[in-house]
């Protein structure tokens, strides 16, 4: 079980954590501001000793925190888009997150006035960064459209109505914390539940995203692995997996309902998931590049969209991914 906290500065997150970490017998990690050009292996680091591990593990801050102190104090991240990347890796393990948030910006501002008084901080002014957790999780439409993930997932209606996160207000939860931690262990119980069951295995490297509301796997080629063990489908900040991920930012299509794999497994043998999966839940296969298709024949998978691989689209320029994947994505 993952359990991700999320929040401004003040919101109760390590008070929630406690409990948590109490209840479940689980282990606490916090994620400080640390290698700061590094940022997108250290938030992979942690998602993957957290995936590993045997016991509960509680997550205090992760990719969000870096997109939203980011933008609010550094101009931008250099990895704008490693949340939509996280996120699939995230739903792969029936991740839960939780969002600690104030009733207003305002009250909670005044509030974190008053506790720098009685212990430091890091920040003096976390006003801005307040209201963009605030919007990130209840949706604005007059937010700008950005590059970064979270500019999507704002603009586009907020995350307070994915299965997958829970709000937490200290004002209103923290009288009966118990009480809350209790229903966040049992969601987050639910969600692992309702995943196909093989993906929530550290070692079944090739699937991301989850199996809650699907309608669409992407099926790409064969992973190039550049470390150790870090064989996840479309998960790397450079080269095509980057490049499809900036055409689905662009398109304005969401990560919720589609999950990722590869046709071939790192030791090149043809990946198993994809007939499982398509004989339990029946989405719509969308191939990338022509060995993605040619495997989808040896599966006996006869319905499916065959689409270029992106480094032949970024490389050569004559095909339009984002425009082809908006036609096929959201067509319906």
């Amino acid at each position: 079980m993952i359990i991700i906290l999320e929040g401004p500065d003040g919101a109760g997150k390590t008070t929630l954590a406690r409990e948590l970490v109490k209840q479940t017998k689980g282990i606490y990690l916090h994620l400080s501001y640390r290698w700061p050009q590094k940022i997108f292996l250290y938030h992979t680091a942690a998602i993957r000793y957290a995936a590993r591990q045997n016991r509960p593990i509680i997550i205090d801050r992760w990719w969000p925190s870096e997109a939203i102190y980011a933008t609010s104090y550094r101009g931008q991240s250099p990895w704008p888009l490693q949340g939509r990347m996280a996120d699939r890796v995230a739903r792969k393990h029936g991740a839960l997150y939780i969002y600690c948030l104030p009733e207003s910006v305002t009250e909670h501002c005044d509030k974190f006035t008053k506790l720098k008084e009685t212990r430091e901080e890091m920040y003096d002014d976390i006003h801005e960064v307040t209201f963009k957790y605030m919007s990130l999780w209840h949706g604005n439409q007059l937010h700008p459209k950005g590059e970064n993930y979270i500019d999507f997932i704002t603009r586009n209606g907020g995350l307070h109505k994915r299965r997958d996160h829970l709000r937490y207000n200290i004002e209103e939860h923290g009288h009966y914390l118990d009480l809350f931690a209790e229903r966040a262990i049992d969601q987050a119980k639910l969600i692992r539940e309702l995943q196909y069951q093989p993906a929530l295995e550290y070692t079944n490297f090739n699937i991301l995203g989850n199996t809650d509301k699907l309608k669409y796997l992407f099926v790409g080629e064969q992973v190039n692995p550049k470390y150790r063990e870090l064989f996840w489908p479309f998960y790397e900040y450079k080269n095509s997996s980057l490049y499809l991920t900036q055409c689905m930012q662009a398109a304005e299509i969401p990560e919720e309902g589609i999950m990722w794999c590869n046709a071939y497994n790192h030791d090149e043998t043809i990946n198993e998931n994809i007939a499982e999966i398509l004989e339990h839940h029946d989405p719509r296969v969308v191939t990338f590049g022509a060995h993605a298709a040619e495997a989808m024949d040896k599966l006996g998978i006869i319905t499916y969209e065959e689409l270029v691989h992106p480094s032949y689209a970024k490389r050569f320029g004559k095909v339009n991914l984002m425009e082809i994947m908006k036609h096929v994505i959201l067509r319906e």
